[in-house]
């Protein structure tokens, strides 16, 4: 394992100098443990619209209580005890710590994905760590604590002496407890590669037919079960290497730079002003809401103070932003709207360098042909989806899966509309475009498996039922990009499943993620 004395930690006399109220030293301070605050609460909430304001809330106690702390060289387990003791508060009072939330604000939040996911995306995950990260989605809530804590050990984070120190456990307490979690994510992850495989095991897609899509403990169980005595089940999980070996050495999950800016605005900007500000001005809704909490800052009757904040605010984008603490950059305008019948798409401001395609809708001889339309510049609606290397099949579906299948005039009607989908501006971006079927689900990713799933109003579904058209292998073809993994795209397997799968240099694989559009079979 990785020691964590080889990445940057406080040092003690960092930690003595923001004791005795060195300015540089406090700053200092909060530059080296924010990392690592946000990335406990983050996996010990999952995610939750909280995270902000309990990385804010116990950064503030932290250098509030910083004169009392008698040992400086016990700072470390002293930081993650805060954090410990504000995670179950907030699981304690089950609310938001925000109580006096402007209702426009609250308006304006979206839903927050949770933290396996910002982990993937801001990592860039893959393989057996991705599963990992994945597999943490399926532990109950009250496990997710220690989980937090020993992810931190195992990736050099923090030494078992610390993480018992902050639980308030001794050594061997703590021994038990972190590997009743281990045991767990282990399990979990036996889950994930046994309902990810393809082919799936059929007992087990049996017994996953009342399943609604989400992981959860209880569900770790009762797939579990199965896994345990499936000689299927099992191989697939045969090559699993230990999660700790895993997690050794992995960095940690960069903080967002308007948080970042914000804990160090509160922290050390604005004193007893910065001081009154609720604790739960979240900074997930972007700029806009940072700006306002800044803005309200401002306006505190200690003008001189605030103003002190505005400018640390500023400061800690600039300084996060230097020091490799990066959101994923803005993307591209991802696509150009859909036109039948031009071949050069529109720009927006957001447009990138290189050209987008357009997607045509094509005639073909059996369904009838879109019609052609100057008047809506975007193409929505119905329309199929014909494979350009397996010309009479279409994107389909089947059992909520997306498949490639055959369709012909003479295909039942259930056949004709399962091949057929309405085109609507992208969920997570009105520039790409998400697919609803006739009952109102829409196509997006799980795993990276495509399947139909009602909008649970997330903003992670938002993304995973978002696709941006690229060029296809033929002329008048077309590919879909994943909104939320930059390189993945539809496309069929062997199998004729419909996965998300990364590019590939080949022209089977072009072929594969190619279709056409085409009128609608219904």
């Amino acid at each position: 394992m990785r020691s964590r004395d080889t990445r940057e930690r406080p040092d003690v006399a960092v930690v003595v100098a923001a004791r005795a109220g060195d300015r540089q030293a406090s700053e200092q301070l909060v530059r080296d443990c924010l990392p690592l605050v946000y990335n406990i609460v983050g996996r010990a909430l999952d995610g939750h619209g909280d995270v902000d304001d309990v990385v804010q809330e116990t950064m503030m106690r932290v250098l509030d209580g910083l004169p009392g702390l008698e040992r400086p060289e016990r700072f470390r387990s002293w930081l993650v005890a805060i954090t410990v003791r504000q995670i179950r508060d907030r699981w304690r009072t089950g609310r938001t710590w925000l109580t006096a939330e402007p209702l426009e604000d609250a308006a304006e939040a979206e839903p927050q994905p949770d933290f396996a996911d910002l982990a993937i995306l801001r990592l860039a995950l893959s393989g057996q760590r991705r599963e990992a990260v994945e597999a943490t989605r399926w532990l109950e809530d009250e496990e997710r604590e220690m989980l937090a804590l020993w992810w931190m050990e195992s990736a050099g984070e923090l030494t078992r002496g610390e993480l018992s120190a902050a639980c308030g456990l001794t050594p061997q307490h703590a021994a038990v407890r972190v590997q009743r979690v281990k045991e767990r994510l282990e399990t979990a992850r036996t889950v994930v590669r046994a309902v990810t495989a393809s082919p799936r095991c059929p007992d087990l897609a049996a017994l996953l037919a009342s399943w609604d899509g989400r992981p959860s403990g209880l569900w770790r169980k009762r797939l579990a079960r199965h896994v345990r005595d499936c000689p299927q089940c099992l191989r697939s999980a045969s090559d699993l290497i230990p999660a700790e070996g895993l997690l050794a050495g992995l960095a940690l999950v960069p903080v967002p730079i308007g948080l970042a800016g914000l804990v160090l605005a509160r922290t050390l900007g604005a004193g007893s002003a910065g001081a009154g500000v609720g604790a739960g001005t979240r900074t997930a809704g972007g700029a806009s809401r940072t700006a306002r909490t800044i803005g309200r800052l401002a306006a505190k009757p200690a003008a001189a103070a605030a103003a002190t904040a505005v400018t640390l605010a500023a400061a800690g984008v600039a300084w996060y932003a230097a020091t490799g603490s990066h959101e994923p950059a803005p993307r591209p305008a991802l696509a150009a709207p859909l036109s039948p019948g031009t071949s050069t798409p529109p720009t927006s401001p957001r447009t990138s360098a290189s050209p987008t395609p357009t997607l045509t809708a094509t005639s073909t001889p059996e369904p009838k042909a879109a019609p052609v339309t100057t008047a809506e510049p975007r193409v929505s609606g119905p329309h199929a989806l014909r494979s350009v290397d397996h010309p009479g099949d279409y994107a389909s579906q089947s059992d909520r899966l997306g498949i490639l299948g055959p369709v012909g005039a003479t295909s039942s009607e259930a056949t004709r509309q399962a091949a057929t989908f309405t085109f609507v501006p992208g969920l997570a971006d009105p520039h790409c475009y998400s697919l609803r079927d006739a009952t109102g689900r829409y196509l997006r990713h799980y795993a990276f498996r495509l399947r139909l799933d009602t909008d649970d109003a997330s903003a992670l579904f938002r993304k995973d039922a978002t696709f941006c058209p690229r060029s296809g292998s033929t002329a008048g073809s077309v590919s879909l990009e994943s909104y939320n993994y930059p390189g993945r795209y539809l496309r069929h397997r062997d199998n004729l499943q419909l996965w998300l799968d990364p590019a590939q240099n080949t022209a089977a694989y072009r072929a594969s993620r190619s279709f056409v559009l085409v009128a609608p079979w219904t």
